[in-house]
């Protein structure tokens, strides 16, 4: 079978936004990682990023076909919109 990396990159306060409807639509493996979005412009709101010029973001990782990544992907924009949600897929193989 062959697999694909799906990335969901958010800001940090979307986390439990985002566990909660990952489990409601059957996804129950998947990882978490805790990582900055650097940059300048709109998106630094806080006092605290515009002097580090960086937001405290998190990345979801599921393992999924590509036929799962295009039902989930879809049904987080519609679901999700406005939330600041950056999706990546790529092919990987298990070792």
């Amino acid at each position: 079978m062959s697999l694909n990396a799906m990335d969901i990159y958010f800001e940090i306060t979307h986390k439990d936004t985002l566990v909660d409807f990952l489990l409601a639509e059957g996804y129950n493996d998947f990882y978490f990682f805790a990582c900055n979005r650097y940059g300048v412009g709109a998106f630094l709101i806080s006092a605290k990023e515009q002097v580090s010029a960086r937001a405290d973001f998190g990345v979801f990782k599921l393992f999924l076909v590509q036929e799962n990544i295009m039902s989930l992907s879809s049904s987080i924009k519609q679901n999700l919109h406005g939330k600041n949600i950056k999706m990546y897929t790529y092919g990987v193989s298990e070792l």
